[in-house]
């Protein structure tokens, strides 16, 4: 009786051979240092990957912004005025809607006055 089993899954389930994993998005609370019409540098608490991308989410003066972001750079090392952000990210903006270039050109005129 040991080797019976009673299947009571919907579907049969297949194995799946190594080299294959998942990857499940998280949020992370970055501190925005500095943004142009083009992209944005940010001090994370947690190291990133050139070539990674993200969704950043932000509020500019008034405006909300949600943008796909791509990281080209990445500088290790504690600088005073960052806060808890340990490392510098600066990565671009990866083909921003309408309301994204909105929101960035809004809080670039707002903030250059």
């Amino acid at each position: 009786m040991a080797d019976a089993f009673l299947e009571r899954r919907r579907t049969p389930r297949v194995p799946v051979g190594g080299g294959r994993h998942l990857t499940f998005p998280q949020a992370l609370t970055v501190r925005v240092v500095d943004i142009s019409n083009s992209g944005v540098l940010i001090a994370s608490p947690q190291k990133l990957d050139v070539g990674q991308r993200a969704r950043l989410q932000a509020t500019l003066g008034r405006e909300a912004l949600s943008v796909e972001v791509e990281v080209r750079r990445v500088v290790e090392g504690l600088q005073e005025g960052y806060g808890r952000g340990r490392y510098r990210v600066g990565a671009v903006f990866v083909q921003p809607d309408q309301a994204a270039r909105r929101s960035v050109q809004q809080f670039l005129r707002d903030e250059v006055v």
